[in-house]
């Protein structure tokens, strides 16, 4: 499983939802949702990369990355237009697949400080 920091990812989402109802932080809304698109697409970028010289088993990882814009760019389109509880509901979504199919960094650096890894 590959790490991330839930813990940042809950507070961005949770951030980004609270902006949604206001209709004077759309614009900012969909800015930052396509910001995390970006950045999964250079992940899927950099998997690519390594993928040709170390074989498949990275590739897992482009399907993740890959997951997660198909539902950010859900609730990008439902941002933009205007249905704020698809917007929200979408974003839970994608904070459950969050929880489903990474590991917690935070977790992980805290059982290697204790020395339980």
């Amino acid at each position: 499983m590959f790490s991330i920091d839930k813990e940042g990812t809950r507070r961005t989402i949770n951030a980004i939802k609270e902006k949604v109802a206001n209709p004077e932080k759309r614009i900012e809304c969909a800015a930052e949702i396509e910001k995390l698109i970006d950045i999964k697409q250079s992940h899927i970028w950099r998997v690519d990369g390594v993928a040709a010289c170390c074989g498949n088993d990275i590739c897992g990882l482009a399907y993740l990355f890959e997951a997660e814009i198909g539902i950010l760019q859900g609730a990008l389109s439902a941002v933009k237009d205007g249905d704020n509880n698809k917007a929200c509901t979408v974003l839970e979504d994608y904070l459950a697949f969050i929880e489903e199919h990474y590991e917690d960094e935070g977790l992980i650096t805290k059982e290697l400080r204790s020395g339980n890894s």
